[in-house]
């Protein structure tokens, strides 16, 4: 690619990227600049900071700390790194070859420029910067022999991001068959997560193992007690002998368990990180550390020629993608052959096979045709429609994965510390894990219409009320949310069992905060609608007073979820003054308070459905249009 071609590519890229930008409307143009002026300051933070780290703290570092170090950055990059991935599946081009195929550009150069453009992002404009401040402070404080840390921090770079990259290629190829689109964006989603989740069950499982009943891991003896029994004033045995004293409380120190575990596992992370090339990162930093420069160097070199190969093999995929090797039709089965006595004829057809009959049985209902007791038919149809349309999109598997990844990782900290954990906290954390499953479904439940795409006209066409559709979609979810709540609060109490009392109490609280968190969804439906794209819950066409409603909403969730906890306070502040003890103080407060939210939701929702009505059809244009 000449200069040229290079210079046209950058001023396209430059252009796409403000259109985007103007497209959003100023109030998004002005909480991205705000977003980006934020995190740059974190980035140069973080480059001040990991350089002032590797100056001073680190000065006098062992090559083995150097080695864990390493190590810890290495880990950190590629679960922020693997994020990113599984949020953006299917790998979007910022420029399209295809439509470069006809003009005399290099399609090297364009794919090389959709790679580096690839690269810029928040992730990179955070973690770059903190990997170069460490290097740059490990050489004023370790010498110049630390440079070499600049081509193997490059090395591991390339090798990452061109290997994440070549995944992408693959992904977006094998996802050209729409049929296969959504089931692939759900299983590589779910194996992103638990490979990424894997450190931390890891850590879970060898810390149980080693600690056991989960009691706190063994003290050195203090100085009283590495005398204790010894005569007053007698000389140590080894001053005696004339050897050099030692320090008094470090002679008589035992072997501690953690030194010999922690020497097995030094020797244990370095076959790790000969045989996994991200660990080739931490082993050259160790190398370095002890004077060995070897290390290092074929350390580079191996990840500078692995990334090069994930480069390779990416552009061979992007250039089948577009040139049709994974969108061309293949040669039917049955097809026309000639027959020497009459010019053409058919191949033989397939057998015809008559499907046997679905037997009918007299009073059998289907799903759809049941009625949900106490709701109306309306209401019944409603919900149950939408909830076999959940079931049936393979994509709502990552709903409900992200809580139970969720429920993995905060089981594994509350397993680690269910000794320490004070008793009055743990309801806390009964309340915490249902506002985690909430807003891991915040996507879908404030975007509700537009899930439905231009299903929504039936809405729009039927005699229903509108306070009906909106209850019909809240008990949609219903199940599935009070469901996963349920499974983590009996993982809670199995953990770190709650009073009797409070353990029930939690009932008429997540159904509560269910309620309250319909209500909010409900608004930013109806006020802040967007469409989605087949197979995807991604929105997208946020403009204006959309994109400030789904803003705000990070900070009005907790505004409102807060008084659910009034209950449990109550409870607390008249323990704490001796008024009362043992009463199921909060069990009462939260029926009671069950019903006061109860009947709000029944008033709000009366209101919504006026609401509903009056914005159905610009809702309908919205959601119908096609996503971007």
């Amino acid at each position: 690619m000449n200069s040229q071609h290079f210079r046209a590519i950058l001023w396209l890229q430059w252009r796409l990227f403000v259109n985007r930008i103007k497209k959003g409307g100023i109030i998004q143009a002005v909480v991205l600049a705000v977003l980006t002026g934020i995190v740059v300051l974190a980035g140069v933070g973080f480059l001040l900071g990991s350089f002032l780290i590797g100056q001073f703290l680190l000065a006098q570092a062992s090559p083995a700390s150097m080695m864990y170090l390493w190590d810890i950055v290495a880990a950190a990059f590629l679960m922020a790194w693997v994020a990113g991935v599984v949020t953006d599946l299917q790998r979007m081009e910022s420029l399209s070859l295809d439509k470069l195929m006809h003009l005399p550009v290099s399609l090297t150069g364009a794919f090389l420029m959709n790679y580096v453009a690839s690269l810029i992002g928040l992730r990179m404009i955070v973690l770059f910067p903190a990997i170069v401040g460490l290097s740059l402070g490990l050489v004023f404080s370790k010498g110049p022999v630390m440079l070499l840390l600049g081509p193997l921090v490059a090395g591991f770079l390339l090798m990452v991001t061109a290997f994440t990259y070549q995944i992408q290629g693959w992904l977006a190829a094998l996802m050209a068959n729409k049929r296969r689109r959504r089931l692939i964006i759900a299983a590589v989603t779910a194996t992103f997560i638990l490979i990424g989740q894997l450190p931390n069950l890891i850590g879970t499982w060898g810390r149980q193992n080693y600690l056991g009943d989960g009691s706190h891991p063994p003290e050195f003896p203090s100085v009283a007690e590495s005398t204790r029994g010894k005569p007053t004033g007698e000389p140590d045995p080894v001053a005696r002998e004339g050897h050099n004293p030692r320090p008094v409380g470090i002679a008589h120190i035992p072997e501690h368990p953690y030194l010999k575990k922690w020497d097995q596992m030094s020797g244990t992370v370095q076959l790790i990180n000969v045989i996994l090339p991200p660990g080739w990162l931490a082993l050259g930093a160790m190398g370095l550390a002890d004077g060995n420069v070897l290390p290092a160097i074929f350390g580079a070199l191996g990840m500078t020629m692995l990334g090069s190969i994930s480069l390779w093999r990416s552009y061979k995929t992007t250039l089948g993608l577009y040139t049709g090797r994974y969108t061309s039709s293949k040669q039917p089965a049955f097809a026309v052959q000639a027959k020497p006595e009459t010019g053409l004829t058919t191949s033989p057809s397939p057998p015809i096979t008559s499907s046997p009959a679905v037997p009918i049985y007299a009073g059998h209902l289907t799903l759809l045709e049941r009625k949900l007791p106490g709701l109306s038919e309306q209401v019944s149809a409603i919900a149950l429609a939408g909830f076999r349309s959940f079931l049936r999109a393979p994509e709502a598997i990552l709903q409900v994965l992200t809580p139970l990844i969720m429920a993995l990782v905060f089981g594994g900290v509350i397993l680690r510390n269910r000794s320490n954990m004070p008793e009055g906290i743990r309801p806390l954390v009964a309340f915490g894990a249902m506002a985690i499953v909430l807003l891991a479904n915040q996507r879908i439940m404030g975007n509700q219409f537009g899930f439905d795409r231009n299903g929504f006209r039936v809405y729009v066409l039927s005699p229903a009320r509108r306070r009906d559709i909106l209850l019909g979609k809240n008990v949609t979810m219903a199940p599935l949310i009070l469901g996963m709540g349920g499974m983590m609060a009996i993982l809670i109490q199995l953990l770190t069992p709650l009073r009797l009392d409070l353990f029930i109490a939690v009932i008429p609280q997540y159904v509560s905060m269910y309620l309250v968190f319909c209500l909010l969804a409900n608004c930013m439906s109806i006020f802040a609608p967007a469409p989605l794209a087949a197979g995807a819950f991604q929105r997208s066409k946020f403009r204006g007073l959309a994109f400030l409603f789904h803003f705000a909403f990070i900070f009005v969730f907790p505004l409102f979820q807060a008084p659910m906890l009034l209950p449990y306070g109550v409870e607390k502040i008249l323990e704490d003054l001796g008024w009362v003890r043992g009463l199921p103080v909060c069990l009462v407060l939260s029926l009671g308070e069950f019903i006061a939210v109860a009947f709000l939701y029944k008033f709000v929702l009366d209101l919504e459905g006026l609401w509903l009505q009056a914005r159905e059809k610009k809702i309908l244009e919205i959601v119908a249009a096609k996503a971007e």
